[in-house]
């Protein structure tokens, strides 16, 4: 019954998530943009950001966040019309990709370790050099990539039609990431036989980890 629960909560945020990449794109290509659908729209990011500062922050700093960035959109709509404000729709996209990027690219200088690669001794234990090696080249991949998605959609909202770049950063930006994904684990299969892990070993790790954690805390 817990796994049935967790899998249909899961099918719950992927369906509301995939619909709200898809109303992001009709309002934008609508071309009537007014501040309450601006407000309306960006509301779930700037309360995402909320949460997530929350977690660190406290709940007074995460709830100022929310609103800070809710009325700043309703205030760029409202002053600079939709030709102007249009860019604040790629926001979620350009946090996201930005906030990935540092995530990953942190952990590539000094004597730190990679991302990934600490990922995969936590799933694995004990890494071959040559495993170590090629977790750290995922890494710089996974960085590269998320410096390419905010590169590409400044160029597309520059260059390219309203309706382009929306496509991209509203409906092409997740099945991008599932394709980088694939590909990744399709050339580690192939290369690295033994080394067989799936993205979902290490979110399994860690939300174990997560729950032991809050019971250490509890106790």
């Amino acid at each position: 019954m817990r796994v049935s629960g967790k899998l249909a909560v899961g099918i719950a945020v992927a369906t509301g998530f995939f619909a709200y990449q898809f109303i992001m794109h009709s309002v934008v290509t609508a071309g009537q943009i007014t501040p309450l659908k601006a407000a309306l729209v960006l509301s779930p990011f700037a309360i995402a950001a909320g949460w997530a500062i929350k977690v660190d922050k406290g709940w007074v700093v995460g709830m100022m966040v929310a609103a800070i960035l809710t009325l700043a959109t309703f205030a760029a709509v409202s002053h600079l019309g939709f030709e102007h404000s249009a860019f604040t729709f790629g926001l979620p996209h350009m946090a996201g990709n930005l906030f990935m990027m540092w995530l990953f690219a942190r952990t590539l200088g000094g004597e730190r370790e990679p991302l990934i690669t600490t990922i995969a001794r936590k799933v694995h234990g004990t890494l071959k050099p040559e495993i170590e090696r090629y977790t750290r080249t995922v890494t710089i991949a996974w960085t590269l990539f998320f410096a390419m998605q905010v590169a590409a959609s400044l160029i597309l909202f520059t260059f390219a039609p309203l309706e382009i770049w929306s496509t991209y950063v509203n409906l092409l930006n997740v099945p991008l990431i599932i394709l980088m994904f694939i590909i990744e684990y399709i050339y580690r299969v192939l290369r690295y036989r033994e080394h067989k892990s799936s993205i979902f070993s290490a979110v399994h790790f860690f939300n174990r980890d997560a729950g032991e954690s809050k019971t250490h805390k509890v106790q």
